[in-house]
């Protein structure tokens, strides 16, 4: 006889076959569930054994189209090269042991028309493209735009009026470069009264033909340029009767050009008056003659300081003397007449610049 496992009536046996009946009919249910399961889960599992494994179609593949390419950059513009190229260092292996020489910046001329020197042409002004071009005459630029030339017509400047005469005329045309720029040409040669000191000081002077009788400033590109042009190109030097033996003579010969004597300083006096004053003055001038004597050079600036202008406190006055200078007998004169044209208060290395060999 079984026991029942209820806590109400544990140990005792069970009192009816009815009550043992249905717990039969609940186990052999279960089996039969769990049996049940059991077959169609085998079945299932057989059926996807022997079966094809499913195929499964793809999606077609578009082909996928490369973005647009980036706009251009802008154009820009190439920059030429303005600066010349830097030069590869040199490497020293010892630089203790090098002697490296001291530059004079005062003594070098870095001017863009000096540094010729007497009887150099003009040449071209090099370098690159300028707002304006500095105007030189025998290779001293000026110190300014307002330029008076006292041209020698002497007999001593016969002998270098083909130098004179190419650099005058190479000036003018290089002052058309530059409009702001005006020139005069004043002539000095011999005496017109050697008898009258006053004359001497004031009016013993002449101008180009066609010019009138007073000095007056020109520009490069007027027709009273054209005339001393016109003038000065048909001149033969050597010819015979181009030298005379006075200012009247001159005058009355159609072939005469220079006379004999040297008297400067009616021209000198004409430039110092003229307005706007001069910022440059090249005076051309044979030293041997003019300057012999350092006596006769304080007597006849006495004439001049008490008969004539004073210099423009503004003008350059440089001197042309047409030689080398040691073929200059009295350098202590020629130095004396640059420093009191400059009022006496020139150093020695400043009476030196003023004066072109």
């Amino acid at each position: 006889m079984s026991t029942p496992h209820n806590e109400n009536e544990l140990g005792k046996p069970l009192r009816s076959k009815k009550k043992r009946g249905a717990v039969f009919v609940v186990i052999a249910a279960s089996v039969a569930v769990h049996v049940l399961g059991l077959g169609i889960f085998g079945v299932i599992k057989i059926v996807e054994t022997i079966s094809d494994p499913p195929e499964f179609e793809a999606p077609p593949v578009e082909a996928i189209k490369p973005p647009p390419p980036p706009p251009p950059p802008p154009p820009t513009t190439k920059r030429s090269q303005r600066s010349l190229p830097r030069p590869q260092p040199l490497a020293v292996q010892n630089p203790q042991n090098m002697s490296v020489p001291s530059i004079n910046m005062q003594e070098s001329d870095l001017s863009l028309g000096a540094g010729r020197g007497f009887g150099g042409g003009l040449g071209e002004v090099g370098g690159g493209m300028l707002d304006r071009v500095d105007i030189s005459f025998f290779g001293v630029e000026s110190t300014g735009d307002n330029i008076v030339i006292l041209f020698d017509r002497t007999g001593s400047g016969r002998n270098i009026f083909d130098k004179t005469r190419t650099e005058l005329l190479s000036t003018i045309d290089m002052m058309k470069n530059n409009r702001e720029s005006r020139f005069a040409v004043i002539y000095f040669g011999g005496y017109t009264d050697r008898n009258n000191p006053e004359n001497k000081v004031k009016n013993d002077y002449w101008m180009p033909k066609g010019l009138g009788s007073r000095p007056k400033w020109l520009a490069a590109e007027s027709s009273e340029a054209e005339k001393i042009k016109a003038e000065l190109i048909p001149i033969d030097a050597s010819a015979p009767g181009v030298e005379v033996r006075s200012v009247d003579a001159m005058r009355k010969s159609k072939n005469a050009f220079f006379v004999t004597g040297t008297n400067f300083w009616g021209a000198i006096n004409a430039a110092f008056s003229m307005k706007p004053a001069p910022d440059t003055i090249y005076f051309m001038v044979e030293p041997n003659i003019a300057f012999a004597e350092v006596a006769k050079v304080n007597s006849d600036y006495a004439l001049f300081k008490k008969k004539g202008r004073k210099k423009p406190d503004e003008t350059t006055v440089y001197f042309i003397v047409g030689r080398q200078k040691n073929t200059v007998k009295n350098q202590q004169a020629l130095n004396l007449m640059v420093n009191l044209i400059h009022g006496g208060k020139l150093s020695k290395s400043e009476i030196q610049k003023r004066i072109v060999y």
